[in-house]
Order: C-alpha cells, then sequence, then structure tokens
C-alpha cells in the first residue's frame, strides 16, 4: 500500500509541473478540466430491451435510434384504445343521424299491438266487474282483471313514448355525452401511441455516446437512464478559481487557457462563477492549494470542439 501511494503522489506531482510548465508562472493559475454537457437518455416503461443500436464513444446525429424495448404489451394497448374509439366514433354518428326507418316502424307496429292488448284487457275488466256486481262472480276474478287492465294501459303509455323518442331524435345532451365519451377515447389512443412510440429511445442532439449502461434482455425500471450522451454543440472548461483570484475573474473576463497534451494556447471567456466557495478538489492543484477556497467557473471554449472530454488544463489571467 505504502509503494502505490508513493507512486500516486509521484504522478500527481508530475502532472502539476507538467500543467506548471504550459504557462510562463504557476502563480495565480487555475485548473480544471475540458467538459461538455452530459444528457441523460432515460427510458419511460420497464419493457426488456431487444436491440441496442451504438457503442460507446459513438458519434450520433440528432434523432439516431439508440434503443429499442419490446413494444408487444404496448402495441396490445394501442389496438385496445384504437377499438373503443372507433366505437364511440359510431356511437356518436348513430346518434347524429338519427333513428332509422326500420326502427320507426316497429315501435309503431308494437304501439298498435298494445293498443289492441289494452283495449281486450279493459272490456275484459267491465265483464268481470258486471258480474260479480251480480253475484254471479268472484272478487278475485274482478281484480285480476282489473290488474291485467291496468298493466296493458301502462304498456300502452311506454310504447307511446318509445315512438315519440324515435320520431323527435337525439337530444342535445345525449349529443354532448357521446362528444365526450369519443374526446375521451381520442386522448386514451394518444396515450398508448406516445407510450408505443418511447420504446424507441433517440438521440436528442447530435454528440457523442459516453457510455450505454445496459445490455439487451435486460429490463430497465421505469426513469432509468440507459445512456449518457455528451453534447458536441459546446465545449468549455470547468476551472477554480482560487480566492485571491475572485475579484479579476469575472463573467466576462478574458483567459489564457493550455490544455494538456495541446501545444495551442487558447483565448477564452468566463461565463459563469459561482458565489458560493468550496475546498479545491484534490486533483485540482497541488498539496498547499488544497486547503485553500476555491470557485467554480465555466469558460467558454468554442475552438475546442474536436478535442477529447475531460483532458486537464490551466488556466490564467492574461500578463499574469
Amino acid at each position: 500500500m505504502r509503494t502505490i501511494r508513493v507512486i500516486g503522489a509521484s504522478l500527481l506531482a508530475a502532472l502539476v509541473l507538467a500543467l506548471a510548465g504550459c504557462r510562463p508562472e504557476a502563480t495565480g493559475h487555475m485548473s480544471g478540466t475540458l467538459e461538455r454537457d452530459r444528457v441523460e437518455l432515460v427510458v419511460e416503461s420497464n419493457e426488456p430491451i431487444i436491440a441496442i443500436h451504438v457503442a460507446d464513444g459513438a458519434r450520433v446525429e440528432a434523432g439516431t435510434l439508440v434503443l429499442e424495448q419490446d413494444p408487444t404489451r404496448l402495441e396490445s394497448h394501442r389496438a385496445q384504445a384504437l377499438a373503443n374509439q372507433e366505437l364511440a366514433a359510431a356511437r356518436l354518428a348513430e346518434l347524429r343521424r338519427g333513428p332509422r326507418e326500420e326502427s320507426i316502424r316497429e315501435a309503431q307496429a308494437q304501439l298498435e299491438a298494445a293498443k289492441v292488448l289494452a283495449a281486450n284487457a279493459g272490456r275484459d275488466a267491465e265483464r268481470q266487474a258486471d258480474i260479480f256486481a251480480r253475484g254471479l262472480g268472484s272478487e278475485f276474478a274482478r281484480d285480476s282483471t282489473r290488474a291485467q287492465a291496468d298493466e296493458a294501459a301502462a304498456q300502452l303509455v311506454a310504447r307511446r313514448e318509445a315512438l315519440a323518442a324515435l320520431l323527435n331524435g337525439t337530444t342535445v345532451e345525449e349529443l354532448e355525452q357521446a362528444q365526450a365519451a369519443l374526446r375521451a377515447t381520442e386522448a386514451s389512443l394518444a396515450q398508448a401511441e406516445l407510450d408505443l412510440a418511447r420504446t424507441r429511445v433517440l438521440a436528442p442532439m447530435s454528440g457523442v455516446i459516453d457510455t450505454v449502461l445496459y445490455e439487451v434482455g435486460e429490463r430497465p425500471a421505469t426513469g432509468s437512464t440507459i445512456a449518457v450522451l455528451l453534447d458536441d454543440a459546446r465545449a468549455y472548461a470547468r476551472v477554480y478559481v482560487p480566492a485571491d483570484l475572485r475579484a479579476r475573474v469575472q463573467p466576462g473576463a478574458q483567459l489564457s487557457v493550455a490544455l494538456e497534451g495541446v501545444t495551442q494556447t487558447y483565448q477564452a471567456t468566463v461565463s459563469w462563477v459561482s458565489t458560493e466557495a468550496s475546498f479545491t478538489p484534490y486533483f485540482a492543484l497541488t498539496e498547499h492549494d488544497r486547503s485553500r477556497l476555491s470557485y467554480l467557473a465555466e469558460v467558454e471554449m468554442p475552438q475546442a470542439g474536436e478535442l477529447p472530454t475531460g483532458l486537464p488544463l490551466q488556466a490564467w489571467l492574461p500578463g499574469d
């Protein structure tokens, strides 16, 4: 363990010396790394992965297919939603068209039959009432025929109302209910189609696939990050500004930047500086500087678009 720590310390010291050699002086330097925005690609269902179309380090354009999940279950949901939408649309069309001639003729025939039954039942009730009044019939027979006559009269009223409803057509309330039902099924269908489409994960922008986190056959949880994309539209330096330089390093300030392994020195512009100080990370400065407070800053470097992400760098104010 002691040997490993000695070797690690030697490598870190060599890195700091190399960075220091990139500029005239070590005083007032700011160390950091070249960065790009990281975009996490997530899945919105927990279906199994059936295909991965990119590899780590691959460059992709916006809209490139990155990964596919099994669409079988969501396809069935879409089919069900489509069937419900078609049913609701047919019902609305039926109400708008109104009753068919066949239905009206059937209701008229049922009304005529109800009239005959009601008339016959009424005459039977009258005969039984007359027989009972002369003492030749039972009270039970009289009441039974009266009840049958009342039932036939009620059936006649029901048939008459049914025919009137057909002749008057669909009410406004019925149409509104059918229209609302159709809108609900259309929304369900749109959601099902969206869920199905999102089993195909596409790159939202051009960039480089930093890493793919799953393999074919795995079932990621809903909302899981399945890949990380580095946005190549913007390259910037993330540097740590020592407290004694904070007053001079403001948004808009110009810095000179030297990257590890690159002979060219870049001129860059500070775009943002944190308002809160923190201790300098162990990898950024020397052992002495780590105990000092520093401010995280971002420096725009559009000229470094082709350089790899993560390159160590050193920045300083021109003239220092």
